[in-house]
């Protein structure tokens, strides 16, 4: 199947590929697709298959659901990636809060959304400042996403220098090497960072299995697109691995009220589960 560009963006999505579309979508990510947002998943989708030689929306429909089109490659399309580090910074010092007054040993810190990776290598440094001797083992921090190649970018800790402007200096040269030659105009994230995280791709959707509850969940900015039901579910599955006094950092645009009953608001977007 070859598809020329011109053609393949002059396209139009029909009402019922669209149809189609949203349905693959919410089945696989539980993301809800307004309206308004046709023309960015048209755009999203037409590159994907300018990418793979498919001519028509529907044949790309039947490549996801048959599975021939990896689900990885169909999400990283759909979904939106958009981080920095330290982002909503008052999650952070919550955190230390909480680690001074429970103390560091064999907590376990999951950055459940971890897009490119800025949340937790910001959780990294947030430990490393203030509970330097946490970060040799005593602190496990678990990052998560759906999306493999975001997930696979995460991992590197590969960034370009801007990306770190909003660290300090100390912030910088704790955590990030610079890179040289070919690799000028970027940083690295240092080994002991990337020792302090394991990355794991998990669909927040299905049923949670981990090796004990989790101490400190950030789960930001994730339902911001989902419907009330998803909501629920999703966070049905959160309350289920976590124990009382365990804490729960969402988005500054989301809220819990009537969808758990399971946390208690502490304020400022901070639920404690009870």
């Amino acid at each position: 199947m070859h598809a020329h560009t011109e053609d393949l963006f002059a396209q139009k999505i029909s009402s019922a590929d669209f149809r189609r579309i949203r349905s693959l979508i919410y089945q696989h990510t539980a993301i809800v697709v307004p309206e308004e947002k046709k023309d960015f998943i048209r755009s999203r989708i037409l590159k994907r298959m300018r990418h793979i030689n498919v001519a028509s929306l529907s044949q790309y429909c039947d490549l996801v659901e048959t599975g021939e089109e990896p689900l990885s490659d169909f999400t990283s399309q759909v979904t939106t990636n958009h981080t920095h580090f330290f982002r909503e910074k008052h999650h952070f010092d919550t955190l230390v809060e909480f680690l001074r007054k429970t103390g560091c040993e064999r907590k376990v810190i999951w950055s459940s959304a971890c897009s490119s990776g800025e949340e937790p290598y910001s959780i990294a440094l947030t430990i490393r400042e203030n509970f330097p001797s946490a970060c040799n083992g005593a602190v496990k921090i678990i990052a998560s996403d759906l999306d493999e190649k975001i997930l696979e970018q995460a991992q590197s800790g590969v960034y370009a220098e801007k990306r770190i402007e909003v660290l300090t200096p100390a912030q910088k040269s704790l955590g990030f090497m610079r890179g040289r030659n070919e690799m000028s105009g970027t940083v690295k994230a240092k080994e002991w960072m990337k020792s302090m995280i394991e990355f794991q791709k998990i669909n927040l959707m299905e049923p949670l299995s981990f090796n004990g509850s989790i101490d400190v969940i950030f789960c930001r900015n994730v339902v911001i697109y989902f419907d009330h039901e998803s909501k629920i579910k999703m966070f049905r599955n959160l309350a289920d691995i976590q124990k009382r006094g365990d804490l729960l950092l969402i988005g500054h645009s989301e809220s819990l009220n009537g969808i758990s009953d399971a946390y208690r608001c502490l304020g400022s977007t901070v639920y404690e589960r009870i």
